[in-house]
């Protein structure tokens, strides 16, 4: 089955590619996640247009985006949560949490910038990366402490 990738998806492909995937795997997983879409000439120059747009912007901004990860480099957010005896919290920081610690520190845009494969479950020093394109990326480092 040949699918266009609306987002990225680990061991599949990333945002734009064409790719071919099993029926059960595309009709039962991907399209209702709406991590991709079927594949026609006129959903793929759509999907093409999209990716230019997103492009032309991107590098419109790039001054901008810069400045912004110097600030985000310089960055050393240290937030108390609520953990077990070991290293394991009770909850989990996601990139809605990172997004509200740094919009605190006047760092502002949008989550999906933020590269986390899976919410943070431990303690400890964490290096969260941020990825507006391949080019323009990079990160800060985000202590998680114990609350008394």
């Amino acid at each position: 089955m040949k699918l266009i990738l609306i987002q990225d998806v680990d061991n599949v492909g990333s945002e734009g590619d064409i790719v071919d995937v099993k029926p059960g795997f595309g009709r039962n997983f991907l399209i209702p996640q709406k991590l991709a879409i079927t594949f026609s000439k006129s959903q793929l120059k759509h999907v093409e247009q999209k990716r230019n747009q997103e492009d032309r912007k991107i590098e419109r901004q790039k001054d901008v985006l810069l400045d912004l990860l110097k600030k985000v480099a310089d960055l050393n957010i240290t937030v108390k949560m609520k953990s077990e005896d070991g290293n394991k919290l009770f909850g989990s920081v996601t990139k809605l949490d990172i997004e509200k610690l740094l919009v605190e520190n006047d760092v502002v845009f949008d989550r999906k910038y933020i590269d986390l494969s899976s919410p943070i479950k431990t303690l400890g020093e964490h290096e969260i990366h941020i990825k507006f394109t391949a080019d323009i990326s990079g990160s800060f480092k985000m202590t998680i402490e114990k609350e008394d």
